[in-house]
């Protein structure tokens, strides 16, 4: 199986890919139109990229390089919420998941170490 289709697996999950740093979209599965699916691509990628850059701050101003080590981040709405770990996206249903088993799943599928 897939990372993404291992994703989808997840409790909750509604929809799952993988993008590109550039925000490219490199694989998707999930109800959104192509359209939609690339523009979470996009919108995952210019996030990501602001928080490593937020991370690298963070750092020079506590003294503490350990910020620069970047996993991800979450946004929660009132129903929905988008976690994006290293270069994959989940969104997923908040009521039916667990952030920290999906991220934990995630960081695991990316070989990313937190």
């Amino acid at each position: 199986m897939s990372r993404v289709t291992d994703m989808l697996e997840l409790p909750g999950a509604v929809a799952a890919g993988v993008f590109s740093r550039k925000g490219l979209l490199n694989d998707f599965e999930g109800p959104l139109p192509d359209e939609y699916a690339e523009l979470a691509a996009r919108m995952c990628a210019a996030n990501s990229m602001t928080m490593r850059m937020q991370g690298r701050l963070l750092a020079d101003l506590s003294g503490q390089p350990g910020w620069t080590a970047y996993v991800g981040w979450a946004m929660v709405g009132p129903e929905l919420a988008m976690v994006a770990v290293d270069d994959a996206m989940c969104m997923l249903r908040i009521r039916e998941s667990s952030f920290n088993q999906v991220i934990e799943a995630m960081r695991t599928a990316a070989g990313v170490e937190g």
